[in-house]
């Protein structure tokens, strides 16, 4: 991410020696280390929750896909079953006139 060499960790080091003293360089080290840790845990963590707000997003979307498809197919069963129910009423008013007829 930063591309930091040997060379520049080195130099950084002498620096915070020369300005810490070699009394607090310890204790700035572990807070330092302390800081990263919950830097990279941070990351973590959002990139965790990134991905399962993507697959949410996904899920949502096949829901909504299932949906739809379900609907169509209920209104084609539906529309099927007014066109059988309609059939058979014609049915039985032909059988109705038939019968009536001496």
């Amino acid at each position: 991410m930063f591309e930091v060499g040997f060379s520049e960790i080195v130099l950084c080091f002498i620096v915070a020696l020369v300005v810490l003293g070699p009394q607090r360089l310890p204790a700035v080290a572990r807070a330092l280390g302390r800081w990263t840790g919950q830097a990279r845990a941070y990351m973590r963590n959002l990139s965790a929750e990134l991905e399962r707000e993507t697959q949410l997003a996904e899920m949502k979307k096949q829901l909504e896909d299932v949906q739809r498809s379900m609907r169509e197919h209920t209104e084609a069963i539906q529309a099927e079953a007014r066109k059988t129910a309609d059939h058979v009423g014609d049915i039985g008013k032909d059988i109705g006139k038939d019968t009536e007829k001496p």
